[in-house]
């Protein structure tokens, strides 16, 4: 996490002075404006307002200019916290030039002001989350759900997966399943927000009475699932495929690039080096991204000595910041962040199994590796995230504000429109993950063989009528992200 700048002893002076006229952060003393000590040093002074808009304004009256976030930090006031927003979004933000400015007197919540002041038009990512939630989540694992990934496909709300141990999987819930009810009432009836309420807690205990239908079956069965904290299982399966023809391939399902990916890729990579393989089939078609230095890893055990010395990710942060962007290449390493050897795979080719869910940190392994290993991407398009941000902590809230986008070591980046497949294919839900005769994965065994995408391509799904009444919202904005820590 890069570090923040300290607050000086003439900030915290403006500080308190601010505090003592009422005037920092939302409605402030519509007879004067506080100018605060922009660059951390000078006097802070009260000058009279003429209710111009300098294009600084963070209230609902005067022109107070922008101080530094370390002034404003930790102090847990609702109008400090918000000053503590706008300064920060005014520090690190990418787009930080084009913020409209807003009262923040409107906004009930630091939260909420901090959503207003995003530049939607480029910006569909920075979100703020309970600072235990993330930490939990990105360092242990630790989730609180049924433990499934849902997805709409066709209007039908199915399950993707679901994580091992979990209330689903103890209900022996399975990939390609359909919830049709919850709580007594056909899911076509039930409201977004309920839908929501009902498919993803906020907490544990929380009890919801699925209909299912499962794959094959001709009627649906009545489950209660009962919400806990579900440990993720970032790397869902890793085996060694052998195909009709005899190849071999390495098919390794990867859900999470969070800290406790680390050793279980590490040690699949080095699996299937020691046993030997034709082909790896990464399959992130699920994965939204995580911790960018995973992400590295992964590349740099794919590419190996080859790729040594050079760039998987050169990180771009705004002009103020010129410095932060000259300390910021991510290297290809044979080294895990633990210390682990990282295994050489030193592979000329990589199979990506990919769909709109594959974002962020999961593109950066895309991005990376495609100047030194061909990168065959079979599925959908990507969703499009080159940009990434670090978590910044203030009063237990978890601020990620896009402050970086990320370029590789032959200078490409910018891919807002994703990834178009190599070999375009649908997820194929009637199959488990990890048989030859699910889609994608009979796609890249085709193209292992043949070097051409498979014939069982790409099926565009049917027409909807009107708006979808289901959805497969993700609940948390978090996992569709790239981290730098």
């Amino acid at each position: 996490m890069l570090n923040k700048l300290s607050t000086t002893t003439a900030a915290l002076s403006c500080l308190l002075l601010s505090l003592s006229l009422s005037s920092c952060g939302g409605g402030g003393n519509s007879n004067s404006s506080l100018k605060l000590c922009g660059n951390g040093t000078g006097v802070c002074s009260v000058a009279t307002t003429d209710n111009t808009n300098t294009g600084n304004n963070n209230s609902s009256g005067g022109n107070t200019e922008i101080g530094l976030p370390g002034v404003y930090a930790n102090i847990c006031t609702p109008s400090v916290e918000k000053s503590w927003v706008r300064a920060h979004l005014n520090d690190v933000y990418l787009w930080y030039k084009l913020i409209v400015d807003v009262p923040a007197a409107n906004y009930s919540t630091p939260q909420s002001y901090f959503d207003a002041l995003l530049v939607k038009q480029n910006d569909r990512f920075s979100f703020t989350a309970n600072k235990d939630e993330i930490d939990g989540y990105f360092e242990a694992g630790e989730d609180v759900g049924f433990g499934y990934k849902l997805v709409n496909q066709n209007n039908q709300l199915r399950v993707a997966y679901v994580q091992p141990g979990s209330p689903a999987d103890l209900q022996q819930i399975k990939r390609g399943a359909q919830i049709i009810g919850l709580n007594g009432t056909p899911i076509g009836q039930i409201s977004y927000d309920n839908q929501i309420a009902a498919l993803y807690p906020s907490s544990s205990q929380t009890t919801t009475r699925f209909e299912i239908k499962d794959v094959g079956a001709s009627t649906a069965r009545s489950v209660d699932l009962k919400a806990t904290t579900v440990i993720t299982k970032p790397v869902l399966q890793n085996k060694i495929i052998t195909t009709a023809d005899n190849r071999r391939l390495g098919y390794l399902v990867f859900t999470d690039h969070i800290a406790t990916a680390s050793d279980p890729l590490v040690n699949s990579l080095r699996e299937f080096k020691e046993q030997g393989i034709n082909d790896l089939v990464l399959d992130v078609r699920y994965n939204g991204g995580g911790y960018i230095y995973i992400a590295n890893e992964v590349a740099s055990m794919i590419a190996g000595t080859k790729a040594q010395g050079h760039v998987f990710e050169q990180l771009q942060y705004n002009d103020k910041h010129a410095d932060w962007t000259a300390q910021s290449k991510f290297m290809f390493t044979n080294k895990s962040r633990s210390g682990m050897d990282l295994p050489q795979l030193n592979l000329t080719r990589v199979f990506v199994l990919t769909s709109a869910r594959t974002c962020s940190a999961s593109e950066s392994i895309i991005n990376g590796l495609s100047p030194f290993v061909q990168v065959i991407t079979i599925g959908g398009t990507t969703c499009g995230k080159p940009y990434g941000f670090s978590q910044t902590d203030n009063c237990n809230t978890a601020y990620f504000a896009i402050e970086f986008d990320g370029i590789n070591d032959a200078g490409k980046g910018g891919y807002v429109n994703g990834f178009a497949p190599t070999c375009p294919a649908t997820d194929d839900l009637e199959h488990d993950l990890g048989t030859l005769n699910e889609r994608l994965l009979a796609n890249a065994a085709a193209y292992s063989k043949s070097g051409i995408c498979g014939a069982s391509g790409y099926t565009p799904p049917p027409a909807l009528i009107g708006s979808s009444t289901i959805t497969d919202h993700e609940p948390h904005a978090w996992r569709n992200n790239r981290i730098r820590k």
